[in-house]
Order: C-alpha cells, then sequence, then structure tokens
C-alpha cells in the first residue's frame, strides 16, 4: 500500500506539474475555439520561460520576470498571426516553423548571454503560500491549497475562461467566429480582429506556462526545458473537448502520471527508466484514442479566412 507521506507527495507534485498544461491548455482553447491553430505554442512556452528566467535572473524579481515572459509569448504570436491569419497561409506550416526558430533561438541567446559555466546560473524558485483554513483539510489541504501563488491562478483563470466562453457575450463571439466566421461578419463581428485577440491570449498563456517551469519551479533555463509540453497542451485541448474545464482534467491526468513517473524511477524495480519518462505522453495519447473520437471541433478551425469582396 501507498504511504500517506507518499501520496500527499504525489498529488501535490500533480498540481505543479499540471500548471504550466493548464496555462497553455486554456489559451490554445480560446484559440482553436476562434478557428485558429496555434501549433506555435511550444515555442511560445520556450521563449516565455527563457524572457522569464532572463529577467528574473537580471532584476532579481520573480513578478516582473512572470509579466514578461507572459508579454513575450503574446508578442510572439505577431508573426504567427501575420502570416496564418492575415496573410492566410497554413497555420500548422507556419506554427512548426516557429517552434523549431524558436528551439535554436532560445538556446544560442542564452549562451550568448550567459555563457558555458560548470555551473548553470540560476533563480529561486517561487515559495509556496498556504491558504489559511484551507490547507488544513485533510489531504486536499497539504496537496492543493499549499502550493505557489502561479498553480492558483492556473486554476482560477481556467475557471474564469470557462464563464466567459460560455456565459457571456464575448465568449459567443469567439465561438461564432470559430464555428462560422462569414455569419459572423455578416452580424458585424470583425473575424480578424477576433482571431488575432484571441491568439494574443493564447500566446500569453503559453509564455506563462513557461514562465512557470523556469522561475516557479526549476528556477533555471536549460534547453528543451518544456519537454514537449505545448505539444501535450494541443492534446489536452482535444482530450478537454475545446472546454476549460475539460483542460483541466486532462492536465491533472498527465500532472498525475508524469509526477508518478519520476517517483517510479526512484524504486527498486526492473524496468527501464525510459519506460516512466514515456508513461505520461502514452497515457495522453491512450487518452485521445479512447475518449477524442467523438470530440466535436469548431468547424472553421484551421480555415482561413477572407472578407468577401477583396
Amino acid at each position: 500500500m501507498l504511504s500517506s507521506s507518499f501520496l500527499v507527495a504525489l498529488l501535490a507534485s500533480m498540481f505543479r506539474m499540471s500548471t504550466p498544461l493548464i496555462f497553455s491548455a486554456t489559451g490554445e482553447i480560446v484559440a482553436e475555439r476562434a478557428g485558429v491553430i496555434n501549433i506555435g505554442l511550444e515555442g511560445q512556452m520556450l521563449l516565455g520561460a527563457f524572457t522569464a528566467f532572463c529577467v528574473n535572473f537580471a532584476t532579481g524579481s520573480a513578478a516582473l520576470g512572470i509579466f514578461c515572459g507572459a508579454l513575450a509569448g503574446a508578442v510572439s504570436t505577431l508573426p504567427l498571426t501575420g502570416l496564418g491569419v492575415c496573410r492566410r497561409q497554413n497555420q500548422s506550416v507556419v506554427g512548426i516553423m516557429f517552434n523549431i526558430l524558436m528551439v535554436g533561438l532560445t538556446s544560442y541567446l542564452y549562451r550568448a548571454f550567459f555563457g558555458v559555466a560548470l555551473t548553470a546560473p540560476s533563480v529561486q524558485p517561487l515559495a509556496n503560500r498556504a491558504i489559511p483554513v484551507l490547507s488544513s483539510i485533510p489531504l486536499l489541504g497539504e496537496t492543493l491549497f499549499n502550493q505557489n501563488v502561479l498553480v492558483y491562478l492556473s486554476i482560477v483563470l481556467a475557471g474564469a475562461t470557462w464563464f466567459v466562453l460560455s456565459k457571456t457575450m464575448l465568449g459567443l463571439r469567439i465561438r461564432s467566429v470559430g464555428e462560422n466566421p462569414r455569419a459572423a461578419q455578416a452580424a458585424g463581428i470583425s473575424v480578424i480582429s477576433v482571431r488575432l485577440w484571441s491568439m494574443f491570449f493564447a500566446g500569453m498563456m503559453g509564455g506563462l506556462g513557461g514562465a512557470f517551469l523556469s522561475v516557479a519551479y526549476v528556477g533555471r533555463f536549460t534547453d528543451g526545458i518544456t519537454s514537449g509540453r505545448g505539444y501535450i497542451a494541443l492534446a489536452i485541448t482535444i482530450l478537454g473537448r475545446w472546454n476549460p474545464l475539460g483542460v483541466l482534467g486532462g492536465a491533472l491526468l498527465f500532472g498525475l502520471v508524469d509526477a508518478f513517473q519520476l517517483r517510479a524511477q526512484t524504486m527498486d524495480v526492473s524496468i527501464p527508466y525510459q519506460f516512466f519518462v514515456m508513461l505520461p505522453y502514452v497515457v495522453v495519447l491512450l487518452s485521445i484514442l479512447l475518449m477524442g473520437r467523438n470530440s466535436f471541433q469548431p468547424k472553421a478551425l484551421g480555415e482561413p479566412y477572407e472578407k468577401e469582396g477583396r
């Protein structure tokens, strides 16, 4: 049987490891509900992680670093929207090329700024802040209500995004653009503007997810720090059926399996550690195969839009 201390540590790690996915997938939902496939999410997370770490290291302010990381992710959507939305190029190809560019660019800039040293530069990760009263709840209080502020923020933003998309006029505008852009334009909604701002939000959330990794969780930047989490966020968007609350469940599932594989590697078992490393990704893929087949994506997802008469 699992000891209570093992279970508490496992669940606490689950919430931390799911946080960058909650940020990124929540932003991706908004972009895709507006009809834009943001394949560049991995690159936005990388750029956000790099920017946040550099600013935090230079200024000593984690808050400023996180803000700049989110801003960098948002600004990075400009070439993606310029080519994929305004110029109507293939959104998937543009996103993939952007990801490749960010892998090389962040690696080059890191070495240009910090050089190659035996001891990598680091910052102090964000401290946990227990929520009074709630943190004293057995099990749940120790695991969920004793985390750093970005963990709480990710859950709040996911809930707020669900409310906006489902219950407000702004959400109706976003959804209408993703379902039938021509009807939305006829109703007086600027399709291009909605898609640009939706991508801006998605980039900001991707940057926040990356900033969490480098500033709030690891405390340093390394090549490939995102480890494909941007692509996993894309998969979780499908798994969550384009619903922010569904994304919470998908991200927590990945976080739980990821937290388990880290602890399983330290156990005395005769299984290659590579099996545990690939386990979270296999679980997500199997979940999509089992649950994602009947999901209903926005009808105009990935389709370029051109105003009539142009």
